[in-house]
């Protein structure tokens, strides 16, 4: 029996394991996260509230029964307990979306972290019985990965660093001008604006996708950078203070671009003040500063940075711009030093804001008024941030499912309202990683899309009550969805033709 016993909870436990470790894989193995979710899961899914009570009622019980010899009751307990971690969250997926990735680091967590439940199931036999202890060891699998990424991370920095030399020898070889991106949101498009802009001029490596820290821009000048690279264009993300300021003590900055400050991983960092001076490490080495001034904080940073040479950007009528941006129409009309340098189209995906910052930045490179008028005209956004296109049923879609942030999300509602006589609706889990702003944040993001007279979908569970509370406040209903796959079936029902829906933020199935 009890062999039995032990050979069902390390199945469980290995069901715990691969979900647990994609959970931490996707959180970018930040030790903790699996605790946070586990715990964010029982929050706001009343049925994992009600297994993790019934597991424990059973632990209790099993060692209650192990104490008094009554081993087949014990042994119950046992299965019982193993059984709920092996579907614990219910309903997330052992493997689920995105999968696993078997990178080289994925392997070295699995490693620790199956040697973590082998050492708590060999204690645990030795204190409770071998039965108990396997299950218990289940249990604690996200505590046990959370342990393994937090022993594994400086292992991961000591690999690191063999990559961020080579990198920093070539960097140093080839010698770029370096334009530093970082900011709340905005920054890889941005990035991409730049790019674009330069493209032509000068010979430009602008960091892929995302990849905007240690690991990823090592991989960018390593795999992207060659001899006579004139300009890279380096993305600068951060989860806590002093990794931008790691980044650019060897990819330091030429110029320094800081497009927005809000409330994006302020669960992380705790406050908003914390998050502007991580921010602000882009510049102690920089030589110009390029700052969106329409912030406050960034004004007052552009007045306090210390940076030799700062460019302000701001919308039409601020005082004191190097570049001016107007939203007229379906445009975005760019001004430099009272003088107008060219529009963009404001219906491809496209911020006044980042587009403003990009010119900035391109004019400090160089780039002439001529060549920047003829490459704003061609200018678009990066996929998945407002981009819009009309489906063989005549339905606009508006796609803004990639990092959603508030002025983001308020800026495709009003697209959508703009663009769509027909009935309009907005699909959304919510924004996530806002801190103490998140519930706050959510149910305006719903109001504001009851006030555009928009029928609010709600997907999931993570931000269900701010939405529906923010609705409700409105004095609007919202429809809610299990998942995205339910959302588009009910779209499908409910849209024809001359009608729009934006899909507003997706999140994966880690979250609830």
């Amino acid at each position: 029996m009890t062999v039995a016993v032990a050979a069902a909870g390390a199945l469980a436990a290995v069901a715990a394991l691969f979900r647990w470790l994609r959970v931490c894989q996707r959180e970018h193995y930040i030790a903790g996260s699996c605790m946070r979710f586990a715990g964010r899961w029982i929050r706001v899914r009343p049925v994992n509230a009600g297994l993790s009570t019934i597991a424990g009622a059973a632990l209790c019980v099993g060692l209650w029964a192990e104490a008094s010899g009554r081993t087949s009751t014990a042994a119950l307990g046992a299965l019982a307990v193993a059984g709920i971690a092996a579907v614990f969250p219910w309903p997330m997926g052992t493997l689920g979306e995105p999968r696993l990735r078997f990178t080289r680091r994925l392997t070295r967590l699995s490693a620790i972290s199956a040697l973590g439940c082998v050492a708590v199931a060999t204690v645990g036999a030795l204190l409770i019985g071998p039965g108990l202890a396997v299950a218990l060891a289940c249990v604690l699998v996200p505590a046990v990965v959370d342990m393994a990424a937090a022993v594994a991370a400086p292992i991961e920095k000591r690999l690191l660093l063999v990559f961020r030399r080579s990198a920093e020898a070539k960097l140093s070889e080839v010698s770029p001008t370096v334009v530093a991106v970082t900011g709340s949101w905005g920054k890889t498009s941005t990035k991409q604006h730049i790019r674009d802009l330069l493209a032509g001029d000068a010979l430009v490596v602008a960091s892929p996708a995302s990849y905007n820290n240690a690991a990823g821009l090592s991989k960018t000048i390593n795999e992207h950078l060659m001899s006579g690279t004139e300009v890279l264009v380096a993305e600068m993300g951060m989860y806590k203070p002093g990794e931008i300021r790691d980044l650019c003590s060897w990819i330091r900055p030429h110029i320094a671009v800081i497009t927005s400050i809000g409330p994006m991983h302020l669960e992380r960092v705790g406050s908003l003040e914390r998050i502007v001076a991580a921010k602000a490490e882009v510049l102690e080495r920089a030589d110009t500063a390029v700052l969106w001034i329409d912030d406050p904080r960034l004004a007052a940073l552009a007045e306090s940075c210390g940076v030799a040479r700062v460019r302000r950007v701001g919308r039409r009528g601020g005082e004191g711009l190097d570049v001016e941006v107007e939203v007229l129409g379906d445009e975005i009309v760019v001004s430099s030093g009272g003088t107008e340098v060219g529009r963009c189209p404001s219906t491809s995906g496209l911020h006044p804001g980042n587009v403003g910052c990009a010119v900035a930045a391109a004019e400090v490179c160089g780039v002439s008024p001529q060549r920047l008028k003829a490459r704003l005209a061609m200018l678009r956004g990066p996929a998945h941030r407002s981009e819009a296109q009309t489906g063989p049923e005549g339905i606009l879609v508006i796609d803004d499912t990639f990092n959603s942030n508030p002025v983001g999300a308020t800026s495709a509602i009003e697209a959508l309202k703009r663009r769509v006589e027909g009935r309009r609706v907005v699909v959304t889990p919510g924004m996530v990683e806002l801190g103490s702003e998140q519930h706050r944040a959510n149910a305006d993001l719903a109001a504001a899309v009851v006030e555009s007279g928009a029928t609010l979908v709600v997907v999931g569970w993570t931000n269900r009550r701010a939405l529906l509370e923010g609705a409700g406040l409105a004095g609007g209903d919202a429809v809610t969805v299990r998942d995205r796959g339910e959302a588009r079936d009910w779209i499908r029902n409910a849209l024809v033709s001359g009608d729009g829906v934006l899909w507003e933020n997706d999140l994966p199935d880690h979250y609830p």
